[in-house]
């Protein structure tokens, strides 16, 4: 029997090691090929420096299909970008090389400010217009009156190294994007679910602030799984607002979860279980059951909650946050509709915006490149180095590709330096034993796999990923293929020395020139926040719902993991007001609460915290005043149930919305 347990468990640990081997190998073999067939079609074309296409290769593949799909057509728009840039650049300063040297500066700066601000592979495209400026500078500097012909043949080779890397990937792997972002988005949307019944079971259980922040963390890793998907799906692609707007819509759940909690939890206990028993009953048995629940059942919750009939304005706040949880659920079901039945998907209109949550940190990053290659480049000037621009170029590489990662970038550059320290040790040993009797390009090929593939495959694992990734990108352009290979061991150690010096540049760079302290910058979100919302009551500013909530959720994603709970408070409650005080904007019109509801809006945007209660507390009494039986009692009810939400935040962080930012 003990032999029989030794076996199924040897078993299933080679079960285990073959389900993660196999597809590491694979993704080897399809890197591999991608760099022999850019490296191929850049020799048959002889141009000038095909390693450039067989490292763009290597950048493109990526081990999920719709990564390299997305990947590859931002590398395409940055690469033309960037040449376009350097030839602009030239002839802007055609004999000045220092003027062009600083406005090549400027340019990569700007572009490691922009890829900040943007997302997943549209902040790709912004890093690599930086870039290819400065790869291209390499060979124009020494020659400008040849601006043209080399950006031509940079970009070219870019070029192939692009559409090899995707065809590669695209041929050989259908992906599995779309039925993860479907499996993702179905458990948040139950977990979501769950988490409100939850809620109105035990108001007091103090597990759910913890629970919102871990789904708020989940939420915001799903962009970058659509822009997958949408790779991967020309459906998908063509009506990806779908999937923007579910997400917005989990958003939006939880918010509306988080207003039922803080109000029961302020409430007496007696009170908060007869409200939360009454919109429990309205809820249908599974609700909470992915499965069991569709599009038309939050429909009709939302339905059901807004029309609820209440002169208890708790009761009536409650009921509101819950529309909310339910149409944000709906909206999210309804993604979920496209990616099981596209047909069965309604078609939502969405207006693109880019909202930042904080300009500091691409700021930060700006600053960095421009010193952190300035210096290189000033070194290069000094002490004529004869290969300082390659230097100069993967020193961009490694702060402009970092920089985002905030307060990892310095960590993660150390490992580009490991990697690349052992790609230039594998790539050497190479270069100078088995590829220098061989002159085929089978023969070269297949010695070039014999590292590329086992190099690809640990590039996949989690563990080895932050070493092997970097050296199956600088592997190529430490071999340095061309149409006659140069087998001078001195030209060798200079270009190795050289790239090596560059991304240890680039990671000092990141060291020495640290982003603001987490502290610092979840300080900053919340002084902003409450900046915005002040501008917002006092009219300076006229955000919708949906420019104000996307505005929130980039802040609370933006939020570091070591914030303290009251910051990530404080945002949540500032989402809240800002969202009530949309909505009594819209009844300000009102001849007889419009005074009062701009008293309140003027209190609120001065921090006059004694005037903004006490005119909160006179309109609420006064709409109580107005006799049951006059029309309207369901919107008289309704802007009480604002006026309660307002009040509440206030008196929960009063130090903070009287509080003057810093």
């Amino acid at each position: 029997m003990t032999s029989s347990v030794t076996q199924e468990k040897s078993g299933g640990g080679f079960s285990n090691f073959l389900a993660t081997a196999v597809p590491a190998l694979l993704f080897g073999l399809r890197l591999a090929t991608a760099v022999c067939l850019a490296l191929f079609t850049a020799f048959y074309l002889e141009l000038d420096t095909p390693y450039w296409a067989g490292t763009s290769a290597a950048i493109v593949c990526q081990p999920i299909v719709g990564s390299s799909l997305l990947k590859g057509f931002y590398r395409l728009v940055g690469t033309i970008v960037g040449a376009v840039a350097s030839v602009v650049l030239t002839a802007i300063f055609p004999q000045d090389r220092f003027g062009f040297l600083f406005a090549m500066l400027v340019w990569a700066a700007a572009c490691s400010f922009v890829s900040t601000l943007l997302k997943n592979f549209a902040s790709y495209a912004a890093l690599l217009a930086g870039y290819t400026l400065i790869i291209i500078a390499n060979n124009s500097i020494p020659d400008p009156d040849q601006i043209f012909f080399i950006a031509i043949n940079r970009a070219s080779e870019i070029c192939i190294g692009i559409v090899s890397g995707t065809l590669v990937i695209a041929l050989t792997d259908l992906g599995d994007s779309p039925k993860r972002l479907r499996m993702q988005l179905s458990q948040l949307i139950e977990e979501i679910s769950q988490h409100f019944v939850a809620l109105l079971a035990d108001p007091w259980n103090s597990t759910g602030p913890e629970t919102r922040r871990a789904l708020v963390k989940r939420i915001s890793a799903l962009a970058p799984v659509v822009d997958q998907a949408a790779g991967e799906s020309a459906e998908i692609l063509q009506r990806r607002s779908i999937l923007r707007v579910a997400i917005d819509g989990l958003y939006t759940a939880i918010s509306g979860a988080r207003v039922v909690e803080t109000h029961l939890r302020g409430i007496a206990p007696a009170d908060a279980r007869r409200v939360a028993a009454a919109i429990a009953d309205d809820l249908p048995s599974d609700w909470s059951r992915g499965p069991s629940r569709d599009r038309d059942t939050d429909a009709l919750l939302v339905r059901k909650f807004m029309v609820m009939k209440t002169d208890d304005v708790s009761l009536r706040l409650t009921a509101d946050a819950s529309a909310e949880v339910a149409s944000g659920l709906e909206s999210a079901a309804n993604g979920l509709a496209l990616l099981s039945d596209p047909a069965h998907a309604r078609d939502v209109v969405r207006i693109p915006s880019i909202v930042v949550a904080d300009y500091l940190p691409a700021l930060v990053n700006a600053v960095r490149v421009f010193v952190g290659v300035g210096v290189v480049v000033i070194y290069w000037i000094i002490s004529q180095w004869p290969n300082g621009l390659f230097a100069v170029t993967f020193t961009a590489v490694t702060i402009m590709l970092f920089a985002p990662m905030l307060d990892g970038s310095g960590k993660a550059s150390l490992g580009l330096v490991a990697g690349t320290l052992f790609g230039a040790v594998v790539a050497g040993i190479l270069k100078f034993t088995a590829l220098i009797n061989h002159e085929t390009f089978l023969a070269f090929s297949l010695i070039l796999s014999m590292a590329l593939v086992p190099i690809g495959a640990l590039s996949t694992l989690p563990f080895f990923a932050p070493y092997f990734v970097p050296a199956t990108v600088n592997f190529v352009p430490l071999v340095a293929p061309t149409n006659v290979m140069v087998f001078d061991p001195q030209v060798y150690l200079n270009t190795a020395f050289g790239l090596v010096a560059g991304c240890v540049a680039g990671a000092a760079t990141l060291l020495l020139i640290p982003q603001p302290s987490p502290s610092f910058r979840a300080q900053r979100l919340v002084d902003l926040s409450i900046r915005d919302l002040r501008r917002l009551a006092g009219g300076r500013r006229r955000w919708t719902f949906r420019q104000w909530q996307g505005r929130m959720y980039s802040r609370l994603v933006a939020l570091p993991a070591e914030c303290e709970p009251v910051q990530r408070s404080r945002l949540a409650a500032t989402l809240t007001v800002g969202v009530q005080v949309i909505r009594l904007r819209h009844l300000s019109t009102d001849r007889r609460a419009g005074a009062e509801i701009s008293d309140i809006l003027a209190a609120l945007a001065a921090g006059d915290l004694p005037r903004l209660q006490h005119t909160l507390a006179e309109l609420d009494k006064e709409i109580a005043s107005i006799p049951v039986d006059r029309p309207g009692m369901r919107g008289r009810m309704r802007a009480r149930a604002m006026l309660l939400a307002i009040a509440e935040a206030v008196d929960r962080q009063g130090d903070y919305f009287g509080s003057q930012t810093s």
